[in-house]
């Protein structure tokens, strides 16, 4: 595939990946342990009629896992971790009275519709490419209500001005903010991270957050020895959706704090797993991949 149409996949059409997560989501909403069932009952809605129809059945949900297992070893698993830790994160907020909320890439993430009890005080910014918002107003069609302090926001991530983007929309560059990162650093250059990084610092209060995953440079460069990322890696290659970013294991905190951040919680793969996929009992879920990191961090003083 040629650069300039990798760059415009996804400008184009709604994006692969987006779906996947929302099948991974809507998988975890029929499982039968309660303290792993996943908590997004609209993830269905962005499911396509045959994936609807099939999955609705138990044994077709166990051959599709079976599948996934094969094809890309953990991500069930990670992304059933990842959508509770993201989902703590932004309750924590709403508790914290954080009045402004923008989700960077925000797929079809529901958090907003969800939650929409809580956030009568809190405008929320969801960021994405036309395509994939797009596809995110099914939402209405399917008769389900999207509160009016969500804001969506189109915008290409490769063309157009962040600043320029969100503040004519209302943002407002002063309040302390929450900005999602979820499932977004690692198919985007380094360059698009540090301007990212850059707008977040230059453009939002005293106090702001930043919640996000990320991969380890390792499975960008190739040298990953994990078995699980060369697969995930060809994968995400066959949607035309590559992997573009990392960093070194290790070094997130070094690489925030130049950007003029700072940690309050880091995780590994394994502090993750042990927090997100084991139970009271001690019983595991099942294991994630061993390359992802995931961190919280806050605007340096």
């Amino acid at each position: 595939m040629k650069k300039d149409e990798d760059k415009s996949r996804v400008a184009s059409k709604a994006s692969y990946t987006a779906l996947m997560a929302s099948i991974h989501r809507f998988m975890a909403t029929k499982e039968v342990k309660e303290e792993f069932k996943g908590p997004d009952k609209l993830a269905y809605v962005f499911l396509p009629p045959k994936a609807k129809f099939f999955l609705s059945f138990a044994f077709f949900r166990r051959v599709f896992t079976n599948k996934l297992h094969e094809k890309v070893p953990g991500s069930y698993e990670y992304l059933t971790a990842r959508t509770k830790f993201f989902d703590e994160i932004f309750l924590r907020s709403i508790k914290e009275k954080i009045r402004q909320i923008v989700f960077l890439g925000a797929g079809y993430d529901t958090r907003a519709i969800r939650f929409q009890h809580m956030t009568n005080e809190t405008l929320i910014y969801e960021l994405d490419a036309p395509s994939t918002q797009d596809e995110k107003k099914k939402l209405k069609k399917s008769h389900i209500p999207i509160p009016g302090n969500l804001v969506f926001v189109p915008i290409n991530f490769i063309k157009d001005n962040l600043e320029k983007t969100l503040l004519s929309l209302g943002y407002n560059s002063r309040k302390r903010t929450l900005f999602i990162w979820e499932g977004v650093s690692m198919y985007i250059t380094e360059k698009a991270v540090c301007d990212t990084l850059y707008f977040i610092k230059h453009y939002s209060g005293e106090g702001s957050t930043l919640v996000f995953d990320y991969f380890y440079e390792s499975v960008i460069n190739g040298t990953c020895t994990s078995y699980d990322a060369d697969t995930l890696a060809e994968s995400v290659s066959q949607l035309s959706e590559h992997f573009k970013f990392g960093i070194e294991e290790g070094k997130a905190k070094g690489f925030l704090e130049k950007s003029g951040f700072m940690l309050i919680n880091h995780y590994s793969p394994e502090e993750f797993q042990e927090i997100y996929l084991q139970d009271s009992t001690g019983d595991l879920f099942g294991k994630m991949y061993g390359f992802a990191g995931h961190v919280y961090a806050k605007l340096s003083a």
